[in-house]
């Protein structure tokens, strides 16, 4: 691809992946100028192709057009990757983020997530297939200087993979209290806690182990799978782990410290000015609710996390004190 067909992609962006024909293609859609700002990156997606244009218009193109935008786009350089627990406050540093319009903010983009878990392709493959991702989504689109993933949460699994694939990109991994998490989630079901959504989350459990146990143990088996994983990378350098109840400060302070960005006092400002409403629901104020959750959990509950979660959070919280 030569600089002037590139020219045709500088204003789209990469927003689902299929197969066809046991080859992976590419939506992409038309985003202009516009900086993306709602707490989810789908949520984003949603409201432009409102837009008349992109209900009409659409490229599509075969993923390995992404290796070819790669070598003569203009994106800029990851500056830090967010992992999470699930229900931790990941949608709050975002917003947090997001709130700076020198920063390109993508949370938990679903052509990542497929990059990440592609089925039946080398891992070499999914490398690739990742930088290029990454590098269409981070497209200049006004004056940024500053490019934040936040992965979906199962995505820690594959931290060493996208480790590789990013080696000098510093991260974070939040995380909270186990029994606020899973009370949530018994709330409102994420994806990973529903029995073969993401089947390869607990390869070790059979979907009618899986569905005949309580809801509780497998949301708390799942976050242990996933506290495990963050754990054996923190051990390897360029991790952060930052527990719930240092938020939001910890957004203003230890992580653009973490990932080497320098915030002016306008700046630590209109971060903060984010932290007053629900990070999930921008239209609602914040109101904490710790207390609440840890009332509200049962005793299996309370349990399935002493089991399942507890001795990898003890040793979080180790690590975090320790850095």
């Amino acid at each position: 691809m030569d600089v002037k067909e590139s020219e045709n992609f500088r204003d789209w962006i990469p927003v689902r992946c299929f197969w066809r024909e046991n080859k992976a293609f590419v939506d992409w859609c038309f985003l202009g100028k516009e900086r993306l700002t709602e707490p989810f990156f789908d949520d984003s997606i949603v409201k432009r192709f409102r837009q008349p244009f992109n209900l009409l218009l659409r490229h599509q193109t075969p993923i390995d057009f992404l290796g070819e935008f790669f070598e003569v786009s203009e994106s800029l350089k990851p500056t830090g990757f967010i992992f999470h627990l699930s229900r931790c406050g990941s949608t709050l540093v975002s917003q947090m983020l997001a709130a700076l319009p020198q920063n390109i903010v993508i949370s938990e983009a679903s052509p990542v997530d497929f990059a990440v878990r592609a089925k039946n392709v080398t891992e070499e493959q999914k490398i690739e297939w990742l930088r290029w991702m990454i590098n269409a989504l981070g497209q200049k689109r006004n004056s940024e200087v500053n490019f934040y993933i936040k992965f979906d949460s199962w995505n820690t699994l594959e931290l060493n993979l996208i480790k590789r694939a990013f080696p000098d990109v510093p991260w974070v991994f939040l995380y909270r209290n186990p029994v606020e998490i899973i009370v949530s989630h018994i709330r409102q079901r994420g994806a990973q806690t529903i029995p073969g959504m993401i089947s390869e989350i607990l390869p070790d459990l059979s979907f009618e182990e899986s569905v005949q146990m309580p809801p509780e143990e497998y949301c708390a088996r799942v976050l242990g799978k996933i506290c495990q994983s963050a754990l054996e990378s923190l051990k390897n350098g360029r991790g952060l782990a930052v527990n719930y109840t240092e938020l939001p400060d910890a957004v203003t302070l230890k992580i653009p410290e973490h990932f080497k960005v320098k915030l002016n006092e306008n700046e630590f400002e209109k971060m903060l000015a984010a932290t007053k409403y629900n990070a999930k629901n921008p239209h609602l104020n914040f109101s904490a609710d710790s207390e609440m959750k840890k009332n509200e959990a049962n005793e299996t509950a309370i349990r399935a996390a002493e089991t399942f979660v507890n001795p990898f959070y003890e040793e979080l919280e180790k690590v975090r004190k320790n850095a």
